[in-house]
């Protein structure tokens, strides 16, 4: 675990520091047909996996990654394959028993394609509070969705291996999109 131990204030302090992760983990939710007709959430992606986990993290894990779901698409039997669909950002917060947070900054959007398709939800899991930030993130990850799940890997890869920048400085993740001729800073 990389939240320090000691009291809940220190950690508050520690967690917005430079040098901290932008994120822990990449999420995306996609909503599957039930035998009785009804849609359920499913996380059908997850960046990166982690399999190295003591007992009691993996537990803790568990129950984090089964709520995500439900966030993504409270609304879940609601739903119904669509062929437009404006994408929208929103956030949650996830309050652990110690009192520590982690924030799920969503990007709810259509998949590229013909005919009739379900919503997705791209989930970026983070103890860190910047709306703003991570909303360009997810325009970045909603860009790149329209070419190809592939192309986003290496972006998020290269954004959680960027130390998260001291206050007034920037950070720059150049990725490659193919067939666009461009490069694009994130």
């Amino acid at each position: 675990s990389r939240v320090p131990q000691g009291k809940p204030r220190e950690r508050t302090s520690i967690l917005y520091s430079a040098g901290q992760f932008f994120f822990e983990y990449l999420v995306v939710v996609s909503l599957k047909k039930m035998s009785d007709g009804r849609y359920e959430p499913k996380i059908t992606y997850q960046f990166p996996k982690r399999e190295n986990l003591l007992k009691g993290q993996k537990e803790e894990e568990e129950r984090l990654l089964q709520a995500i779901p439900l966030f993504c698409f409270p609304d879940g039997n609601n739903w119904a394959p669509v062929t437009e669909f404006t994408s929208e950002t929103f956030s949650f917060v996830l309050t652990n028993v110690d009192g520590s947070r982690k924030i799920g900054y969503c990007r709810r959007l259509l998949p590229s394609g013909r005919g009739v398709r379900l919503p997705e939800v791209f989930c970026i899991i983070s103890c860190l509070g910047c709306f703003g930030l991570f909303s360009k993130i997810l325009d970045e990850v909603e860009k790149r969705r329209q070419i190809s799940m592939a192309v986003i890997y290496p972006f998020m890869q290269g954004l959680r291996e960027s130390p998260f920048p001291a206050p007034g400085k920037t950070v720059t993740i150049k990725s490659f999109i193919p067939e666009s001729g461009t490069e694009v800073g994130g």
